[in-house]
């Protein structure tokens, strides 16, 4: 393995970025991939190195696809004796491949970067998640005041749903301005995967916007899962004092404590 393999392998985690590891770990007969082949997939479905190349390889790299999806780790058992099509070389033997999503620091996407937001997402980074803040008021959306982010949108809220990656290790908090865009926002997440989704706002404000996602055909499941009122409930009424609340119940939710806002 090259010494160019390994800078990107190094890259990449610093990028801090979700990425699949493939490594060749068994052959059997004659196959193309030999042991201690590696290679490495990204979001987007780019790769470096090779697992043997052909259309094994791009099977490995469906599959590793499919991780950012579900997490964890899968092995691949490939036989040459039967090659898919019939196009690629008969080679009589066996591949076997192991895939692990490699995940660094959890992620947060914050939707507004008002008071609470950028409070937030600054004890969040402090905390060593990976934040992504979105705001579409270019003032509150500016990297210069937000240097412990590691990324910055200013755009649109609901547009930049479908930009950010959301994925199921990915915990959402929407703290849009005067709430003007939560229900929109909400209504472009709750399809997706997220496992942890949370929203500001009122009991009442609350319960209006679950009705109109129901009425509209939304998944009960996935509304009844939604942490809002967000946050624990410690009393505080301060940015700071609400942040702190909001990101106890993130970490809880991550560590297997799925602790509710309790009055």
């Amino acid at each position: 393995m090259s010494t160019e393999f390994f800078t990107e392998l190094k890259e990449a985690f610093n990028d801090g970025d979700p990425f699949v590891l493939a490594m060749v770990i068994e052959t059997a007969g004659s196959s193309p991939g030999k042991v201690g082949q590696k290679m490495l997939i990204y979001h987007d479905g780019s790769i470096d190195g090779t697992v043997g190349g052909g259309i094994n390889e791009e099977r490995v790299r469906r599959e590793a696809v499919e991780l950012f999806h579900t997490g964890g780790a899968k092995l691949l058992t490939f036989s040459m004796a039967n090659p898919v099509g019939g196009t690629e070389p008969i080679c009589g033997g066996e591949v076997k491949v192991y895939l692990e999503l490699m995940v660094d620091r959890p992620r947060l996407v914050v939707f507004g970067g008002g008071h609470i937001g950028r409070v937030l997402a600054k004890l969040a980074s402090i905390a060593r998640f990976r934040v992504t803040l979105v705001d579409q008021r270019p003032e509150f959306a500016d990297p210069k005041i937000l240097p412990e982010v590691d990324r910055v949108i200013c755009g649109p809220y609901e547009a930049s749903v479908d930009t950010v990656g959301l994925d199921a290790r990915t915990a959402v908090v929407i703290v849009t301005p005067g709430h003007s865009h939560d229900l929109q926002v909400l209504r472009r997440v709750v399809p997706l995967p997220p496992a942890y989704v949370g929203m500001i706002g009122s009991a009442r404000k609350v319960e209006e916007m679950k009705k109109a996602l129901l009425a509209e055909g939304a998944d009960p499941d996935r509304i009844a899962g939604l942490f809002s009122p967000i946050g624990i409930n410690l009393g505080g009424q301060t940015p700071e004092e609400i942040a702190v609340a909001i990101l106890a119940q993130i970490i809880a939710f991550r560590n297997g404590k799925a602790i509710r806002y309790q009055r």
